[in-house]
């Protein structure tokens, strides 16, 4: 099994400022990307966590 890693998502790079959505809701606040892995979106949260989130239940977007 091959495992694919990506530093940019839709224009998105590394330190960018995003907010996560799931069910069209905001979740932990203003958040930093990471990278996308597998499917999978690895960003750190409003309260310096790190999350690995499905890319399939989410929305992301770029704080400006």
């Amino acid at each position: 099994m091959a495992f694919t890693f990506s530093s940019t998502l839709n224009g998105l790079v590394e330190g960018d400022k995003i907010r996560v959505f799931s069910a069209g809701r905001q979740i932990d606040g203003v958040g930093v990307f990471i990278r996308v892995e597998n499917n999978f979106l690895i960003w750190v949260d409003n309260n310096a966590n790190i999350n690995i989130t499905s890319l399939d239940t989410i929305s992301v977007a770029k704080v400006s």
